[in-house]
């Protein structure tokens, strides 16, 4: 009887987070449902979910080898995997690498990416029965975690099963931090559960050791999205993209990128204000969510504009039908209703506005477009990436406004001034030059890791 009340005194914080997730349960279970039927979501992947896995992941301990599971959530989580992924991959050559993501964006990141990992699963449900049967199928010797992802469950059934697990890339917003102090038990005994944190910056860290982590534990080694490879798109190929997107290849072109709702009115008020004086300025929206390109057409029509949607354009492609671009003379707003070409397509902007900043969603990865050579405006929300963005503005090689006003007067500058443009291309190269390598220290620690 007191080892049993000894261990219930060791676990109270994981029966205390079970109890919570077995009276959630039907929440989540209805949440769920509704999703299915209602929303057509949440289909795919839906067994891998619940911890039933191919057979060819459970076949990967046959080989030679270390087994390495790497989990990034979506799309962001995916590019930052990249160049990690394949320093390990030089690091554990013989290794096998499952990688798992949350959603389905992110999987389809994942596919176009073309990662050289051995199995690309959906990322299971932190319910204790599935948990165990996922480590079981996979039988991992090192678990990395991208960024926040923090699954109590599976880390103690890890740190039970003796598996190291890491976070690399870690780090904890600016609006996460204070609502995380208010749970701090849950996340102290999630993060003593956990044997290195490779956080992005000191201030990361700091916030990982006051929420709990042991501080020996705790490493700075950077961000590795400075690392990744982001495309070199030739002017050949340039050209190619405004042909088919039906663009002038001579006109500046404003890109507002990863724009969410309540974003693009005023996206598209800055368009009508700054044709006035660029009559020849074209404007290409790409929402967040692609499912979004029926409400972005309707508010683009609404201001006197015709469409040009992408993914319309490629499904009637695949029918043979072909389209003429420039069969009206009425100005075009191209919506980009598509996953994974934006990274390219920012090679033909003269200028790009990163969405997710105007309203409090915490902005979007503005490395992309600086790695481009363009000159970047975001708004005031930039949380999630407050690291990225201080040192953009530190470097003076991107622009904050804080309004849909102050948008369209700084890209109003931006378009009389090619110097001033240039300027902001040859910081942004700088910038990038001067923080990369973080993936290798990362995968250094991680080597260290499994050795020991």
């Amino acid at each position: 009887m007191k080892a049993l009340l000894s261990n219930i005194s060791a676990n109270w914080r994981k029966i205390l987070y079970n109890i919570v997730l077995v009276i959630l349960l039907p929440v989540v279970a209805l949440y769920l449902l509704w999703r299915l039927v209602v929303q057509g979501k949440s289909r795919a992947g839906l067994a891998q979910r619940l911890g039933i896995l191919p057979d060819s992941v459970s076949k990967l301990k046959e080989a030679d080898g270390c087994i390495i599971w790497v989990h990034a959530v979506s799309v962001g989580e995916v590019a930052a995997a990249e160049p990690i992924l394949q320093q390990l991959r030089l690091a554990e050559p013989t290794g096998q690498i499952v990688l798992s993501t949350t959603t389905p964006t992110g999987r389809k990141m994942a596919q176009k990416l073309q990662l050289d990992v051995e199995a690309l699963i959906y990322f299971p449900f932190d319910f204790p029965g599935i948990t165990e049967r996922v480590l079981r199928t996979i039988g991992p010797d090192l678990i990395i975690l991208m960024e926040g992802e923090l699954w109590p469950n599976l880390l103690a059934t890890a740190r039970a099963r003796n598996i190291p697990t890491a976070v690399v890339n870690g780090r904890i917003s600016d609006a996460a931090f204070p609502k995380n102090r208010l749970f701090r038990p849950l996340f102290a005994w999630t993060l003593g559960n956990i044997d290195l944190v490779c956080s992005q910056s000191q201030k990361d860290a700091d916030r990982f050791i006051a929420l709990g982590a042991p501080p020996q534990r705790v490493k700075v080694s950077g961000n590795s999205k400075f690392d990744e490879n982001f495309p070199h798109v030739p002017p050949e190929e340039e050209a190619k993209w405004r042909q088919d997107l039906g663009l002038s290849q001579e006109a500046p072109v404003l890109l507002a990128a990863s724009t969410h709702p309540g974003e693009d009115e005023p996206v598209l008020d800055a368009f009508d204000r700054l044709r006035a004086g660029h009559p020849d300025l074209e404007l290409v929206i790409a929402p967040r969510h692609p499912e979004r390109g029926d409400e972005i057409e309707k508010l683009v029509s609404e201001h006197g504009y015709a469409t040009y949607r992408r993914s319309r354009v490629l499904a009637e492609h695949q029918q043979g039908k072909d389209i003429d671009l420039r069969s009206t003379t009425q100005v075009r707003v191209v919506i980009l209703d598509t996953i994974g070409e934006l990274n390219r397509i920012f090679s033909i902007a003269t200028l790009v506005f990163m969405g997710g900043s105007l309203v409090p969603r915490g902005g979007h990865n503005i490395l992309q477009p600086l790695a481009q050579g363009k000159p970047v405006v975001f708004g005031p929300h930039m949380h999630n990436f407050q690291d990225i963005t201080d040192l953009a503005l530190d470097q003076q090689a991107a622009i904050q406004v804080e309004n849909g006003s102050e948008l369209v007067e700084v890209t109003n500058r931006l378009l009389a001034s090619q110097a001033e443009r240039e300027l902001y291309q040859t910081k942004g190269h700088s910038l990038l030059q001067k923080q990369s390598g973080a993936s290798q220290r990362m995968v250094s620690e991680l080597a260290l890791l499994l050795a020991e």
